[in-house]
């Protein structure tokens, strides 16, 4: 079976499949919202034709993206990964190794917080525990990620294609 991802932003969430040994050949609507797979074929035959197909699948997008947008920036950005440990998104406490003059190992301690600032980048700023003590350090990384995502705006995209979507709608 061949899968044919279509190019630019006209054609996001929408591949083509052509499958000659089951003589199947459609486009496929498909999107992901929230962790839940919204999938639907075009069948040529059943739309008269693959341009015809392909105007019903293009429609049928839009009419998902209207219904299920993707989540925005923020939405994002607070989800609660399954690896966080702090009970806070983005916000996270990392040790420092270093070797003293003697040959000791010696850690020092940090609360740290990320956030997006765009081009798959992201900023950060951390909190000594030395200097603040564990509660305060804690609590200003809190603050500062906060403060941070109150910046953010827009629509978090997975793929390119979407942000390009995004981008001309704007």
């Amino acid at each position: 079976m061949k899968q044919n991802n279509g190019t630019g932003r006209a054609m996001y969430g929408i591949s083509r499949i052509d499958d000659e040994r089951h003589r199947t050949h459609a486009w496929r609507v498909k999107l992901v919202r929230r962790g839940k797979q919204l999938v639907k074929n075009f069948p040529d035959k059943q739309w008269g034709g693959k341009q015809k197909a392909l105007v019903q699948a293009k429609q049928h997008r839009d009419h998902l993206v209207k219904q299920y947008p993707p989540l925005t920036r923020k939405e994002f950005c607070t989800t609660l990964r399954s690896n966080n440990k702090s009970g806070i998104s983005g916000v996270y406490r990392y040790a420092k190794s270093f070797s003293l003059k003697n040959g000791k190992l010696k850690r020092s301690w940090y609360w740290e917080a990320t956030w997006p600032i765009g081009n798959s980048q992201q900023a950060h700023i951390n909190f000594s525990v030395n200097e603040y003590g564990e509660e305060k350090a804690r609590k200003l990384a809190i603050r500062a990620r906060k403060r941070a995502l109150k910046e953010l705006d827009g629509y978090f995209w997975a793929s390119s294609r979407g942000a390009q979507a995004e981008t001309a709608s704007s």
